[in-house]
């Protein structure tokens, strides 16, 4: 049965002669309405030559489409020659428009590539190409340039192929993606920005990675380095945990028989144990519950309030209003570390000293890796998605196209 439906092609120079329903596909009949001319010499003295009808496929409306395009042949007078007519919107002799090509190679940028061949009833291939189309320009560099970059890695194969991630928090977007996270790799993608970038960048935020560090003194002297307050912050919970974990732990005591007598004796000890999620908690976020757990065991473990204390210390160091408060506070803890002399903060006091100016441009521009490590998450996504990716290089290309940094205003 052939249903005549009503379809609005949104081609230019075409306009539709018939629309049906054939076997759950739209067919629609289109004709040319540009004058005719030779395609090899330009003259529009032609006459004639016959037609044929040409199936492409088009963007779905509801059900998969295809145009019936009734294409015109004709004989030139001047040069003698016949063509056929072409039309900007059918590329070459591929049986598709080139709307659908996009249309193909964008949904690659969102899903993966057999899903979208999939759903679009086409092959692997066909969609592998789209993209292709689709990501010959990343990674141009286009737009202005950035005031503040990040510096993260993405892991291409856990343990093995790490990649380093250039992005922009402002614009926002993936600026450029390179092989590796040594300072090598860093230099080179610092190096692949435009001249004019490296006169505009301010700040360039990096977890603390020596290498990336070392990369942007190399490459960006004049720039401002932010040690990410994640990760910082994160170091100081952790040295505090171990501590916590170190006297948590019982000593194994030889039960019976010579065996342990682990159900009376077990390895930690039950409330230190259960304290692991308060313990990390801020002095203002903690119940009167909570803060009687805690002052419990510091007053049996004198040396995990300790080092609960420098902990909440450490973290008001961010809270401060000047970078000139800041400081001060940051030599107070250091002090208070070497007076405490706990292995884990004593440890840690050196790593930090190293990062002590990197730490402090925080508050003279406090920005921090967040939007880079939403990134990283995302890349995380699309390779669960894609169930991995073997290709170095069209994983770069579908970072760049799907996280790719916007050069113009939304709306």
């Amino acid at each position: 049965m052939r249903d005549r439906i009503a379809v609005p092609i949104g081609i230019d120079d075409l306009e539709v002669e018939d629309t049906t329903l054939v076997n759950g596909v739209i067919e629609v009949t289109v004709r040319s309405t540009f004058p005719r001319a030779c395609w090899y010499c330009g003259s529009v003295d032609v006459v004639g030559h016959g037609t044929c009808r040409r199936r492409l496929r088009d963007r779905s409306c509801g059900y998969p489409t295809v145009l019936v395009w009734i294409q015109r042949r004709h004989k030139c007078r001047d040069c003698h020659r016949t063509s056929r007519e072409r039309h900007p919107a059918f590329p070459g002799a591929k049986r598709l428009t080139v709307r659908f090509l996009e249309h193909l190679g964008n949904a690659a940028t969102q899903a993966p590539m057999a899903d979208v061949a999939t759903r679009e009833t086409v092959s692997w291939w066909r969609v592998s190409d789209a993209f292709s189309r689709v990501a010959t320009g990343c990674g141009n560099h286009a737009g202005p340039p950035p005031r503040v970059i990040s510096l993260d890695e993405a892991a291409f194969r856990k343990r093995f192929r790490y990649h380093t991630i250039v992005s922009d928090p402002e614009a926002p977007g993936v600026v450029d993606m390179v092989e590796g996270n040594t300072q090598r790799s860093a230099e080179q993608a610092l190096r692949r920005l435009p001249k004019a970038w490296h006169d505009n960048i301010e700040t360039v935020v990096c977890d603390l990675h020596w290498p990336y560090r070392k990369a942007v003194e190399n490459v960006l002297p004049d720039a401002r380095l932010v040690a990410d307050k994640f990760h910082v912050i994160r170091s100081v919970t952790a040295a505090a945990n171990r501590v916590r974990i170190r006297h948590g732990r019982r000593r194994t005591i030889i039960g019976r028989d010579g065996g342990l007598s682990r159900q009376h004796n077990p390895r930690f000890d039950p409330n230190v144990w259960r304290s692991r999620w308060i313990f990390t908690k801020r002095a203002n976020q903690l119940t009167d519950k909570e803060l009687a757990t805690l002052t419990a065991i510091f007053t049996a473990q004198p040396e995990i309030g300790i080092a609960w204390w420098l902990e909440q210390a450490f973290a008001a160091i961010y809270q401060a209003d000047t970078r000139a408060e800041a400081e001060r506070r940051l030599n107070v803890w250091i002090y208070h570390v070497n007076v405490a002399s706990i292995t884990e903060f004593v440890n840690l006091s050196r790593t930090l000293q190293k990062w002590r100016e990197p730490i402090l441009a925080y508050h003279d521009d406090p920005q921090t890796n967040a939007y880079a490590e939403g990134i990283t998450n995302k890349i995380k996504v699309i390779k669960r998605r894609g169930y991995g990716y073997r290709n170095p290089t069209r994983y770069r290309q579908l970072i760049l196209t799907a996280c790719g940094r916007r050069t113009e205003p939304d709306g």
